[in-house]
């Protein structure tokens, strides 16, 4: 196999539909690969069969390899013995690393949100976050994370070094454009239940996501006047719990909700690019690249004013206190009562979109390994 380098990478989250972990690796790596043919990566997965890997098999320099599926332990150390088999140089993983490997290590690191609203996790989840995430980040040669928020936020709570932490916008897939067949795609709507103009949130179903609060926006909007929109909620139920979910159900309007369950990527720019309006009033985001991905499709954006999410939308959208749920309403009006608003926000939008590639993203994980090679 060509390539003096070698590179392994956990890439058992590409197999996860629908997660913005499986899109962040995807992307990552199909571009990685794709601009660089010199080295050599090794893609540790474990369902390797996946027709989706097949992309990958016709590729002289990149292999795809599995490690043990039966638990996330015997995972992690089917990984490291898989680094010491495969005489990797650079390992790199998103959030956990195995207890030991060989070569270098770089860790990504989204975010920390489970320090900061630890009711959005799962207890279980939350310990093994407080245990690991620190220690893989003191642990990792480069830590790699999506904004400049996270990145200070690394280093206000672990003290982490600042000159170890690379910044790596996520991008957007060109797949993310406005439908060029308004026809097809509203006829793709009605898969979903959705038949009139239309608020959109796409996102996983959890606390932090903010769904009780937004709900209660969409209450005022729809209860100030007559108006025909409907809500669509995209995405899986995560940790949300049954509280939240019964003040969502308790909306005087809940058959105007409509929740579709996860929507594969394909048909994800027709419900951006039809909808009147994307809302995102998320509590803490190290990216936020659902926004990003409606302005690209050239759907107006209103979310929140907090974390990363004014970094990464600038103003290109309109931002509000996502704990405010008149504000939320109050923006969403806006941009639905004034067309001139609305065509400034959407072409701002796709501009500021146009900024964001993945190949930008991969020219900063390849500056890494070009780094810790030499």
């Amino acid at each position: 196999m060509a390539g003096k380098t070698r590179i392994g990478i956990d890439f058992h989250l590409a197999e996860r539909d629908g997660t913005g972990n499986c899109t962040y690796m995807r992307n990552l790596v199909e571009s990685v690969v794709a601009m660089d043919r010199e080295r050599t990566y090794l893609l540790y997965v474990t369902t390797p069969g996946l027709p989706y890997f097949d992309r990958f098999r016709s590729m002289e320099n990149v292999a795809v390899l599995p490690v043990a599926a039966s638990s996330a332990p015997a995972r992690m150390m089917s990984l490291a013995r898989a680094t010491f088999r495969d005489r990797t140089d650079i390992l790199h993983v998103n959030y956990y690393a195995p207890p030991w490997h060989r070569g270098k290590l770089v860790v990504t690191v989204h975010d920390i949100s489970y320090r900061h609203l630890p009711d959005s996790f799962p207890l279980r989840e939350r310990w093994k976050n407080e245990l690991l995430i620190p220690i893989n980040i003191r642990r990792a040669d480069r830590v790699l994370t999506v904004s400049e928020y996270s990145k200070q936020d690394m280093i206000a709570v672990y003290g982490a070094a600042p000159e170890k932490i690379v910044v790596g916008y996520n991008g957007v897939n060109p797949l993310f454009r406005p439908p060029a067949d308004r026809g097809e795609a509203a006829a793709i709507l009605k898969d979903y239940g959705i038949g009139k103009d239309f608020l959109l949130y796409i996102g996983r179903l959890n606390r932090r996501k903010n769904l009780q609060v937004l709900v209660a926006a969409f209450n005022a909007f729809k209860g100030r006047r007559e108006r025909p929109h409907q809500l669509v909620v995209v995405g899986r139920r995560d940790f949300l719990p049954a509280e939240d979910m019964a003040l969502i159900d308790a909306s005087p309007y809940r058959g105007e909700v409509v929740f579709t369950g996860y929507v594969p990527d394909e048909h994800l720019p027709r419900l951006y690019g039809m909808a009147t309006l994307f809302v995102y009033p998320s509590l803490f985001e190290g990216f936020g690249l659902p926004c990003l991905e409606a302005m690209a499709c050239g759907c107006p954006v209103v979310t929140s004013n907090v974390t990363s999410l004014p970094e990464v939308v600038g103003d290109a959208g309109i931002l509000v206190d996502p704990n405010d749920h008149l504000a939320i309403c109050a923006a969403m009006e806006e941009v639905v009562a004034d067309a001139g608003k609305r065509e400034t926000l959407i072409a701002r939008g796709r501009e500021r979109a146009r900024g964001f590639t993945w190949r930008r993203t991969a020219a900063k994980f390849l500056d890494i390994v070009a780094e810790l090679s030499s």
